[in-house]
C-alpha cells in the first residue's frame, strides 16, 4: 500500500511542474494529510498532527540528504588532481 502513495505522491511532484511554490506547497501538504488518513489518522487529533509533523520532518531530511550527496558529488568531481584525488 505504500508504494500506491509514493506512486500517488510521484504523480502529484509530476504535475506541479508549472505550478508556483505556493501551490507546490499547497499539493504536498495535501499529499501529507492523504497519507496520514491513509495510515489510520483521525483527522483534528494530535495523533494526526503528529503524522503531519514526522512526515513534514522526514521530507526536509530527505531534500537535505539529497543536498549533501550532490555537494559530495560537486566536490568529488572538482577535486581530480594530485594527492586531492577521492577514491571511492
Amino acid at each position: 500500500m505504500r508504494n500506491v502513495h509514493r506512486a500517488a505522491l510521484l504523480a502529484l511532484l509530476m504535475l506541479v511542474g508549472c505550478q508556483t511554490p505556493a501551490e507546490y506547497e499547497r499539493v504536498l501538504a495535501q499529499a501529507r494529510v492523504e497519507d496520514c488518513k491513509a495510515a489510520g489518522f483521525i483527522e483534528n487529533t494530535d495523533p494526526f498532527r503528529l503524522c503531519l509533523m514526522i512526515r513534514e520532518t522526514n521530507e526536509r531530511i530527505e531534500r537535505v540528504e539529497r543536498r549533501i550527496d550532490f555537494l559530495d558529488a560537486e566536490i568529488s568531481r572538482a577535486v581530480t588532481f594530485g594527492i586531492w584525488r577521492r577514491w571511492p
